[in-house]
């Protein structure tokens, strides 16, 4: 049986009162059942022009089916609402 390719739009960074953290970002699953099974899992944002960052998913993110998404490299601020495919 293939492995289920699933995805989610992300919301936000990361961010405390005094500081934004480029690195985490939050990211919006289907349903609270998909992003339990989603921790641990890697994610994939492509853009049009080829360029792939790859992260992990570390943990959710309060109680509505987000995710918390740590990058391998800084997340740029334009693909804020875009689609990450999550692949377990």
């Amino acid at each position: 049986m293939a492995k289920t390719e699933l995805s989610g739009t992300v919301t936000a960074f990361r961010q405390s009162k005094f500081k934004q953290d480029s690195y985490q970002t939050i990211v919006q699953m289907a349903s609270v059942d998909v992003a339990a099974k989603a921790v641990g899992a890697r994610a994939v944002w492509l853009r049009e022009d080829g360029l792939r960052i790859q992260g992990r998913v570390v943990a959710r993110h309060g109680s509505k089916g987000a995710v918390r998404v740590r990058w391998n490299r800084g997340f740029p601020p334009q693909a804020l609402g875009s689609q990450v495919k999550i692949l377990p």
